[in-house]
């Protein structure tokens, strides 16, 4: 049989026969499994092949793998690996449920797999689940997997009537009427038309002739885990004389009774698969394996001694006992690793990376838990200021050498490191890297080193199969480190968004830990007062984590109660850190506490980061620093580590720089000096490294400029360095009076001469340094020219795109990318020229701070930086460069040119129109409406619009005419004429809102791997549309019965709205009276709500009961939407009616400026209906009445922009691109987010997918 070459029969069952053969090409044995039948007919192939095809499609360690398909004499056949081993059913029972665990987690991430993929398996029992010879969990025979229908949902949905299902009432009681006789081993397994499975194991629903489901699998397990754990399946523990519908919903004995030895907790998760009610068992698969997680991790890292809590520090393995609630995010990282070799966890300050590494998915992957078969290693390091260095401390142990050679490899070939490291490995062995605060490659580290580091690990997690690498790194970061050559390219395959913990979460990670020790709240609802004040607080976890370990101090050990009195003893949440920090302070003695203050201050870096720092740095010779230091390691507000065989200190967590308001005003109070001391600091150093050279020393002026700093404020050197500048100043004035009193004029003359000479030298120096910066100055200048160039021929190729002919339209697009890539590469190698004359000058200012003309290039170069990321929307890299400007602006002439008045000339028709002038500020995420007044009444020329550049909105206001809005952006010294034509107020119909003619910006600054993989937008740019209306709200069911009722028959129908998409379902249903409901499946709950009936959600506590007829219309294809404009303009309900394009729906939603939301660049869970809305639970899924978040309200005033429903748009990109915009209910931040666009295809209907009308303004 071509290469294979059949042995024996090992097994057959109602499908096929099962031999093992021989691979004769590859030398390895196989299974060879044959279709039953004979000559198979037609269906029955089609099953076969339907059954190969799932199974292909299923890698994954707990799943017999796939090798071919064929067919040999008319028979088809399919080749799998050969498992040795033996089946459950063969195995001894019971077995201890520890054991049970360990198999019932292996089946749960294969079904887990499976469901992802589309693919039931219907019949999972003991016989085909096999234990292998080297203790592996294999689940086998997918004969009678089916794929789920396109439009099934790999969490609950059933399979299409085009699958082969069961058929209501085809069988009847396999065993008579009673039980007796039932056992584990009768299998009814019948064709495409009949209940197929083993009715021991199989769920109630498709007993009794429902469809299969995934639930249905879960029950399966259940059943399983049940017999491993008592020795007998669920169902012969129930009475003999029970009727078959009894039987199929007769509950078991329960798992905890008699003399069963059987966690409580494990029990728990077997009867909830058990459950009659599908509702009622786990929603998925994954969720199954996040509970059974939960009891392995629990029993596997043990309670630690001590305080349970971390307060500010992170959880570590051996804290894994006490580390609760990220047990979802911990599978959900792990999966990543199994399928990928590198994985990014990307958070906020304070969302608990380090923990959900360190105590979460290391110890897990050391178990076992990544399934490849090897023996993990896991690693730590934090890059600092020698990543490299860190990296081959960490390796050395694993490659057998010094930790220098190790660092010298990396070093010298990139791809080397991961080749010895795979040598070491071997088949056997594996390697777990994890690298903690990533963002350290930007703020410590130098740019050289940082990108050798970034293209190691790169190679690294390419080369070395048997490595994995895991990393964290801040949000706001993430883009500086997405920019390192290597790293750079892989991070949007490896990108894990780790998103703030839930409520409920938090609730687990308060209540958690105290379980674990016996100890409960009093009251109950303290638990509550926790949440809500961690939610409300800034930076809520690592403060909620600081009271917690506050609040186990003061807990109540005779009770064993953490009490609501002891929250208030320390402050409450928001004030138990700064509480306790002033007490560590305030136990200091005055020098100690002037020493913690300059201690605290080098630990934090001018861009308001923690800095790690050594002994010698610190200058902890001085006993007064040491003490401090020591006070604030044992206060728990710095922690010490080792680095490269010295003891380094950094700030306890980012909560504290932010949180801590005794250390915000020192740095505040600080701002003034940082600069100064950073320029002694530079200068010191310039002065130990020439060997203490006097040349290099300060003179009278820059010591002048230095006397706001107290010595007490510097560290050793830095000192030393001020005191000899002083001490020679003083002996150089000394010298001048002798000079006058009389000294020899030969004296004089020598002193002249050598002064002289040094001038000479110093000038010669200066002039080296001012060369060279500014050949780079101009090449800087010459390249930020050539990347504005090509960013601005990359802007017109996008726009241009959208226009082009449909077979050119791809070509267009991929040109236009090609050319932004080519400008951000450009305006790289202009911001490296400039960031060398930068450092130039800079250096030439350490050598001789008094040069005037070396300030001003100073000056100028930054500005020209700061150009430089104002063409490329580098917010970020601009804000920290304006800051740097700040040190070297001393007249502040610069500073006032980036805040160049513009100047504003405004026309209306009618004339006379009052014109009313806001400002949109910033205030963190937020971006907050400022009035400023009226302007007086247009027209009005050259206005000057002092608060200086920004984002603005105009609005117009005259009788008799609708009110206009116009939001614009003024750039520095800019000169705008506004002109606007003002509608009469009865020609804007009631319910659409008039967008004035008017330029904003289009696209993404996002980084480039998440713009065009993720979001699939355009680079940000301004763009312009006309004058137009578009609808305040979504399209409702109500105005979409009124045009299905202006329907002939045959269109109605066609124009019906109906969708089934993954565990949902929304149709509109005709009744024989004409009249009309919607029905909708919510998580498998069919409710069918007639008109005049409120839809209700089970699982919500707000809008729990709406007007169906105000929801969102959903589930309508683009032809459909369509046809409801042309009938909006036909019959002149709307003149001009037509589908929104993308550039007027994204101006209509931003406004003019580049916010992420209508309303600003984040969003609460009440903003919009999105994922968070309503807690994520599957219950409260589901559309809201239109208009019912008015704090996402756009600048227009338009609603509902973000969630509810996506809308149908027509592309900017490709004229017959169907395109969907603003997100959904079910979607998360980044999906409903203004700039993610989504391709679909047109005939698509989701009961995610809406309308918004847009007309043309006036009406052609």
């Amino acid at each position: 049989m071509e290469e294979y070459r059949l042995i024996r029969l090992l097994g057959q069952g109602g499908m096929g026969q099962v031999y093992l053969a021989e691979d004769t090409l590859l030398e390895r044995p196989v299974a060879v499994k044959f279709i039953a039948s004979v000559r198979p007919d037609g269906p029955a192939r089609r099953r076969f092949s339907m059954e190969a095809r799932a199974i292909a499609r299923l890698q994954h360690p707990n799943v017999v793998a796939v090798h071919r398909i064929g067919e040999f004499e008319g028979r088809p056949y399919l080749v799998t690996e050969f498992v040795r081993g033996q089946t459950l059913a063969q195995l001894p029972g019971p077995v201890p449920w520890e054991r049970a665990l360990v198999i019932g987690l292996s089946l749960a991430r294969a079904l887990s797999a499976a469901h992802r993929h589309g693919v039931l398996h219907r019949d999972i029992k003991p016989a085909n689940v096999m234990l292998t010879e080297s203790g592996d969990v294999k689940l086998l025979d997918f004969g009678l997997a089916k794929l789920l229908a396109p439009e099934a949902s790999p969490a609950d949905a059933a399979p299409s009537s085009g699958s082969a299902t069961s058929t209501p009432g085809a069988v009847a009681p396999p065993f008579g009427e009673g039980a007796a006789g039932r056992s584990r081993s009768a299998v009814e397994l019948t064709g495409a038309d009949k209940i197929i499975g083993t009715p021991l194991y199989m769920a109630p629903e498709v007993l009794s002739g429902e469809q299969a489901s995934c639930r249905s699998d879960l029950y399966a397990i259940g059943a399983l885990l049940y017999e491993l754990c008592t020795g007998s399946p669920p169902r012969q523990t129930v009475p003999d004389d029970l009727s078959w519908d009894e039987w199929i919903i007769a509950e078991p004995a329960p798992l905890t009774a008699g003399t069963l030895l059987v966690d409580p907790r494990f029990a728990d998760v077997i009867g909830r698969c058990l459950h009659v009610d599908p509702a009622r068992r786990f929603s998925s698969a994954d969720a199954l394996a996040d509970a059974l997680e939960q009891i392995g991790d629990r029993r596997a890292g043990g309670v630690p001694d001590g305080n349970p809590y971390r307060g500010l520090r992170p959880f570590e393995a051996e804290h894994r006992g006490v580390f609760f609630g990220r047990e979802p995010e911990i599978h959900a990282v792990l999966d990543r690793l199994r399928a990928e070799r590198l994985v990014v966890v990307v958070g906020d300050s304070g969302t608990g990376k380090s923990s959900l590494c360190r105590a979460g998915v290391l110890p897990s992957a050391a178990e076992g838990s990544l399934g490849d078969g090897r023996s993990y290693a896991t690693l730590s390091l934090v890059p600092g200021r020698r990543p490299l260095a860190a990296l081959a401390a960490a390796l050395a142990p694993l490659l057998g050498g010094d930790e220098a050679a190790v660092e010298l490899c990396a070093d010298d070939d990139p791809g080397a490191l991961g080749r010895s490291l795979q040598r070491s490995l071997g088949k056997e062995r594996g390697a777990l890297i994890f690298v903690d605060q990533l963002e350290e490659l930007s703020t410590l580290a130098s740019p050289e080193e940082a990108a050798r580091f970034g293209e190691v690990i790169a190679r690294v997690s390419a080369n070395a199969t048997g490595a994995r690498v895991l990393a964290a790194v801040r949000g706001d970061f993430f883009t500086r480190i997405a920019a390192l050559p290597g790293l750079g390219e892989e991070l949007s395959r490896a990108l894990y968004l780790l998103r703030p913990l839930s409520p409920e979460a938090m609730r687990t990670a308060i209540t958690g830990p105290a379980r674990s020790k016996s100890f409960a709240f009093d009251p109950e609802e303290l638990v509550d007062e926790l949440v809500a004040s961690a939610i409300r607080a800034p930076g809520g976890l690592p403060l909620l984590q600081f009271a917690m370990a506050e609040l186990w101090d003061a807990r109540d050990l005779a009770r064993s109660r953490i009490t609501a009195s002891a929250l208030d003893a320390i402050g409450g949440v928001a004030g138990a850190l700064a509480r306790h920090a002033d007490g560590v302070l305030s136990r200091l003695l005055p020098e100690q506490r002037r020493a913690a203050r300059r201690v605290l201050l080098q630990l934090v870096t001018p861009e308001g980061m923690r800095a790690r720092r050594t002994d010698a740095e610190l200058d902890d010779d001085d006993p007064a620093t040491r003490a401090s230091i020591d006070a604030l390691v044992r206060g728990r507000l710095l922690v010490a580590s080792e680095a490269s065989g010295e003891t380094a200190y950094e700030v306890a967590h980012e909560a504290l720089v932010q949180g801590w308001d005794s250390l915000r005003r020192w740095l505040d109070a600080d701002g003034e000096k940082r600069p100064v001391r950073e320029r002694v600091a530079a200068a010191a150093a310039e002065w130990i490294r020439l060997g203490r050279s006097q040349e290099a020393l300060w003179g009278d002026r820059q010591l002048a400029e230095a006397a706001v700093i107290g010595e007490d404020e510097l560290p050793a050197q830095t000192g030393e360095f001020l005191r000899t500048s002083r001490k020679i100043a003083a002996r150089r004035r000394r010298w001048r009076r002798a000079l006058i009193v009389g000294v020899p004029l030969v004296i004089g003359l020598s002193a002249a001469g050598l002064r002289i000479q040094a001038r000479h030298e110093l000038d010669r120096t200066i002039a080296g340094y001012l060369e060279a910066g500014s050949a780079a100055f101009a090449d800087g200048r010459r390249r930020k020219a050539e990347a504005d160039e090509l960013r601005r021929e990359a802007f017109a190729r996008f726009d241009a795109a959208g226009t082009a002919r449909a077979e050119d339209a791809g070509a267009a697009q991929a040109q236009a990318e090609a050319t932004w890539a080519s400008a951000i590469e450009a305006s790289r190698r202009a911001d490296d020229a400039l960031s060398r004359a930068e450092q130039l000058f800079n250096d030439g200012l350490r050598v001789e701070p008094a040069r005037p003309d070396l300030r001003d290039l100073l000056g100028d170069v930054l500005v020209e930086r700061i150009g430089l990321a104002e063409l490329f929307h580098a917010d970020e890299r601009r804000t920290e460069l304006v800051r740097q400007l700040d040190g070297h602006d001393d007249d502040r002439s610069r500073r006032g040119g980036l805040a160049r008045v513009p100047r504003l000339s405004v026309e209306a028709s009618p004339a006379g129109a009052e014109v009313r002038l806001e400002r949109y500020e910033r205030a963190g995420s937020a971006r907050r409406l400022v009035p400023l007044g009226s302007l007086g009444r247009a027209p009005l020329h050259d206005l000057d619009i002092t608060p200086g550049p920004g984002s603005y909105r105009l609005t117009f206001v005259a009788e008799g005419r609708a009110e206009v809005r116009w939001p614009l952006v003024l750039a520095r010294g800019e000169r705008l004429r506004v002109a606007v034509e003002l509608p009469a107020r009865d020609a804007v119909p009631e319910g659409y809102v008039y967008v004035p003619p008017g330029r904003f910006l289009f696209g993404s600054a996002d980084v480039e791997q998440l713009r065009r993989g993720l979001l699939a937008a355009q680079p940000l740019h301004e763009v312009r549309t006309g004058g137009f209306l578009i609808g305040r709200t979504e399209v409702t069911y109500a105005a979409w019965i009124r045009f299905l009722d202006d329907l002939p028959p045959s269109l109605r129908d066609k124009h019906t709205p109906g969708a089934r998409s993954r565990q949902w379902a929304q149709e509109l249903e005709r009744l024989p009276d004409g009249d009309w409901q919607l029905a909708l499946e919510l998580n498998a709950a069919r409710r069918q709500v007639p008109r005049g009936e409120l839809a209700w959600f089970t699982g919500r506590s707000l809008r729990e009961r709406q007007d169906w007829q105000r929801f969102p219309v959903a589930a309508i294809s683009l032809p459909d939407a369509e046809a409801y404009v042309h009938w909006l303009d036909r019959t002149g309900r709307l003149r001009g009616a037509r589908l929104c394009s993308e550039h007027e729906w994204e101006r209509a939603a931003r406004g003019a400026d580049d916010r992420r939301f209508p309303h600003g660049d984040a969003l609460a869970p009440d903003d919009a209906n999105f994922d968070e809305t309503y807690g994520r639970k599957p219950q409260s899924f589901g559309p809201d009445e239109v208009g019912s978040h008015p704090a996402s309200e756009s600048p227009f005033g338009v609603l509902d922009m973000t969630g509810n429903v996506y809308e149908w748009t027509r592309s900017a990109a490709a004229p017959d691109e169907a395109i969907v915009r603003g997100g959904a209910w079910y979607y998360d931040q980044l999906s409903v987010s203004i700039p993610n666009r989504t391709v679909v295809e047109p005939e698509t209907r989701d009961v995610t997918i809406g309308l918004r009308v847009c007309a043309d303004f006036p009406p052609r």
